[in-house]
């Protein structure tokens, strides 16, 4: 067996690194080199792709179609913000007309001011608002149910007990009109007959109800809070002023020739000349009935405040450029004007 020496072992060791090392270098050099082949590949391949006309058509289409769906987007929500928008402008028409309407409502009629509501306004109240009735006052319930006060009234207003059930805001348990029956068919034409009939008969009420509170005020106001509720329409002088310049301007107050219900329309009277006049014709108090304030009112109340004038009354006389004409002379000038007259009217005969 032949003996190796230190030194070729030594040699061998450097040529096993030696190799070791080439094998090394040449493996990081192989897997640079086949990244460098792969990534040359991917290029030809993208220049491939977009030197082919079919895949740049289909990009192309892609991207309008990306384009178009974000057009109808935009379109879509324009639409909906439209909508919102119109949404909104009818909501506020719609309140906007619901307040016209208020408003409508509020300006028919003057005496429908504050829409009089039946379940919270008595139908006093709601008769003494009209247009017509601003000379009358509130008569109290208490008096009106005292059937002391009520006596002799039945005989001057029909239905007295289903008026006063009205006036009193009372259901009326007594109703006349007839139950409906399933079991019973009417022909279209008499249930229309019957709707015009309870209509008549409601205005019939309404008006026979009137006349029974006017009838029930005449007496109210006799009594003491009457008066002083009267006194309170006198003071603001709603009936207006004596036309007589002697009186300079006195308030006058409601009067009446007859008690009876619908004879006469109500009549002035001055507490400072005593006199009774017409009132204008087109005052709304020549809409009411003169029995409402009875024909002992103005006396009454004249006496019972003291506003009766001590004053001696002034008429007037005629004059002649500052010449008084004597009540003789003026009685013989009548007298011969009307045989003037007489004698002229026999002559034609």
């Amino acid at each position: 067996m032949d003996h190796i020496s230190d030194d070729s072992l030594n040699n061998t060791f450097e040529e096993e690194d030696n190799q070791e090392e080439d094998v090394e270098i040449s493996g990081e050099e192989f897997d640079n080199q086949i990244r460098s082949d792969y990534k040359e590949e991917e290029y030809e391949h993208d220049e491939d792709e977009e030197n082919i006309p079919g895949l740049e058509a289909k990009d192309g289409e892609n991207e309008q179609g990306e384009e178009e769906e974000e057009e109808e987007e935009e379109e879509e929500e324009e639409e909906e913000e439209e909508e919102d928008e119109d949404e909104d402008e009818e909501e506020d028409d719609d309140d906007d007309d619901d307040d016209d309407d208020d408003d409508d409502y509020d300006d028919d009629d003057e005496y429908d001011e504050d829409d009089f509501n039946e379940a919270t306004v008595s139908w006093i109240e709601w008769f003494c608002q009209l247009k017509q009735n601003i000379f009358l006052v509130e008569v109290d319930e208490d008096f009106i149910r005292d059937e002391f006060n009520l006596i002799g009234l039945q005989t001057k207003v029909p239905h007295f007990k289903k008026l006063l059930k009205i006036i009193l805001d009372e259901d009326d348990d007594d109703d006349d009109d007839d139950d409906d029956d399933d079991d019973y068919d009417e022909d279209d034409d008499e249930i229309n007959r019957r709707s015009e009939e309870l209509y008549k008969n409601k205005d019939i009420y309404e008006q026979n109800a009137a006349c029974l509170y006017g009838l029930i005020h005449s007496r109210f106001i006799l009594t003491s809070k009457g008066l002083a509720l009267m006194r309170e329409k006198y003071k603001s002088g709603i009936y207006g002023t004596c036309p007589s310049i002697y009186c300079d301007n006195a308030k006058l107050l409601p009067t009446a020739i007859s008690e009876v219900p619908k004879f006469l329309s109500p009549l002035l009277y001055c507490p400072r000349c005593c006199e009774t006049y017409y009132p204008h014709k087109n005052s709304l108090i020549n809409q009411l009935d003169g029995s409402y304030f009875g024909t002992s009112f103005a006396s009454f109340f004249a006496l019972s405040f003291n506003i009766l004038s001590d004053k001696k009354k002034n008429y007037y006389t005629p004059q002649i450029c500052g010449f008084t004409i004597n009540r003789d002379i003026r009685e013989n000038l009548y007298l011969e004007m009307n045989k003037d007259n007489s004698e002229s009217s026999e002559e034609f005969s």
